[in-house]
């Protein structure tokens, strides 16, 4: 009996390039699912995909632009052609800017690319993998929404926000329209993870100086990495979650507990 969370799933992960992607990616590969891998830099998907061909998994790189519909269809069709059938979701695409926080201060045209990206390529993704899924008789969708989808602070964009504020009741809203379909959708809530968009390369990770330089900004004192997102989403995306749907899990160190935290 295989001992392996997701022996014989298929998953397609949006924003695998790097950071939590690319976690995900080489986790759940490594838990036996076969990968499609989403992004828009062809270099480091492949890079990504290749990597895990050479460790023994199935992977594939779809460039693909998630706010983009024609982009989201081709990304789903060539994963049908490859492996069959769609299980898993992860919606992990997502940038941000670090203009000025203040609506009256947001550059309009950078609310609609984050917006494009973190929200309407979530819904994209859900909107054409779900007929794949119920066809398939259920699977996983997990968005990687963020600790401030239900909180404010003064630093980050309002489009970052607002666009992670929608995906928690995209969450919801597609948790009740797809249970009767055994589809479960739930998010993770990372709090400050190193990656990319908070400065930090994968190839930092192990940084001693970097890792502790959260030390008196959280309860567990250390940076967040991109594999502790990943096994999260591990869980929703695997059958120990069967009974879970519409729920969110804070990855954050404990920031959303500490009092009069913003």
């Amino acid at each position: 009996m295989s001992t392996l969370r997701l022996e014989g799933k298929v998953a397609i992960i949006t924003g695998g390039t790097s950071g939590m992607g690319r976690a995900a990616a080489e986790l759940f590969s490594k838990e036996g699912a076969k990968v499609a891998i989403a992004g828009r830099r062809i270099e480091k998907g492949e890079m990504v995909a290749d990597g895990i061909r050479k460790k023994g998994g199935s992977a594939i790189f779809v460039q693909t632009d998630v706010s983009n519909t024609e982009d989201v269809k081709k990304l789903i069709e060539k994963t049908i052609s490859e492996y069959g059938a769609i299980d898993v979701l992860f919606n992990n695409a997502g940038i941000n800017n670090s203009g000025e926080g203040d609506p009256h201060n947001e550059d309009e045209l950078l609310y609609d690319e984050i917006m494009g990206i973190n929200l309407k390529g979530a819904f994209l993704c859900t909107k054409y993998v779900v007929p794949h899924m119920i066809k398939g008789g259920g699977g996983s969708i997990i968005n990687n929404s963020s600790v401030l989808d239900s909180r404010a602070n003064s630093s980050s964009s309002t489009s970052y926000h607002v666009s992670k504020g929608g995906l928690a009741m995209l969450t919801k809203k597609s948790a009740v329209s797809y249970a009767k379909y055994n589809i479960r959708i739930n998010s993770v809530q990372p709090g400050a993870i190193a990656t990319e968009m908070a400065g930090i390369d994968w190839d930092q990770l192990r940084d001693e100086s970097l890792i502790n330089s959260r030390e008196k900004l959280q309860p567990i004192q250390r940076m967040g990495h991109p594999i502790d997102v990943a096994y999260a989403a591990l869980y929703f995306a695997s059958d120990e979650s069967n009974f879970v749907t519409g729920a969110s899990l804070l990855v954050d160190g404990g920031t959303s507990a500490v009092y009069g935290n913003t």
